[in-house]
């Protein structure tokens, strides 16, 4: 029963924070992991848990169309991501922002 009351009082914080902690790339089991495996088992998940939920609502005739609409999704979210970390490292360094002070000609 303790269990219970914490989840009403604070479930949605905790469940949340679950969540992000599993998905957050530097601090699950996949954090080591070279980013070709990252996207095949994120890829194999998520068609895993299509077909989990395809049978527990008995959706069994869209589970293709599910898995496809994964695919697609993880696909771009990784593209996006190799397109960004490949510009950041292309982009040319900046100088330091810094405001420099001259008093002999701001008096």
């Amino acid at each position: 029963m303790k269990i219970l009351k914490a989840f009403e009082e604070n479930g949605w914080v905790a469940l949340t924070k679950f969540g992000y902690g599993l998905l957050d790339g530097t601090k699950n089991a996949l954090k080591f992991a070279p980013m070709e495996y990252k996207y095949l088992l994120t890829i194999l998940l998520s068609a895993m848990w299509c077909i989990a939920f395809g049978i527990y609502t008995t959706e069994l005739l869209y589970i293709g169309y599910n898995i496809i609409g994964h695919y697609v999704l993880i696909t771009c979210v990784f593209f996006t991501w190799f397109v960004f970390k490949t510009e950041k490292k292309r982009a040319p360094k900046s100088s330091s922002n810094k405001v420099k002070w001259d008093m002999e000609k701001e008096a």
